[in-house]
């Protein structure tokens, strides 16, 4: 998948070491390495490197996320997993989540910093569609809506206008300024 210069591809173990050169030695957010929407703040608590250690055993055992690649440099993450492997989201919001694997989620997006606000965001997005398309999936997102009054400047979720642009629909609210979109194609997919 590609656009303009970005290419977007799926992170499996051979990208490892890319995925590990983008988060650097902090961890992309506060040592997170995308483990916020699996254990919700538990992942502050815990060291760092088992976060690192968590994310490189999912990308190991199969698709977890997608990476963006400018020029081959890797410049951007998007995690994208089954809805069903977010154990936090799922005790904490329940009303939003489905069982079986005709959903999945994209929560959580990693641009590098001098790369933000070049595309790669919504080649991100984009990518995630595709795979979504071809997989038959409902596609599930949590980003912030921007123009809501004092909304989370932590946007590491994407935001509500690129979500919508293309083609998500909004389908209820985790917060007033998070909501839940989801992308589900010709309305011809199961749920």
């Amino acid at each position: 998948m590609v656009d303009d210069d970005i290419e977007v591809c799926p992170a499996d173990a051979s990208r490892w070491d890319s995925l590990a050169e983008l988060f650097g030695r902090a961890g992309a957010s506060n040592g997170c390495w995308c483990q916020y929407w699996i254990l919700g703040a538990g992942y502050h608590r815990r060291d760092r490197a088992s976060n690192r250690a968590d994310l490189k055993a999912e990308i190991s055992s199969g698709m977890a996320g997608l990476l963006a690649f400018r020029q081959g440099r890797p410049v951007g993450w998007a995690r994208v997993c089954e809805r069903d492997e977010l154990g936090w989201l799922s005790e904490r919001f329940p009303k939003y989540h489905f069982s079986g694997t005709s959903v999945i989620a994209l929560p959580c997006l990693y641009v590098r910093p001098p790369d933000r606000g070049t595309g790669v965001m919504t080649a991100l997005v984009s990518g995630a569609v595709d795979w979504a398309r071809v997989h038959r999936k409902v596609l599930q997102a949590y980003p912030i809506d921007p123009s809501v009054e004092r909304a989370s400047r932590n946007r590491f979720t994407g935001v509500l206008p690129s979500f919508l642009a293309a083609g998500f629909t909004e389908v209820g609210r985790l917060a007033t300024d998070r909501p839940v979109v989801e992308w589900a194609g010709t309305g011809d997919l199961d749920r």
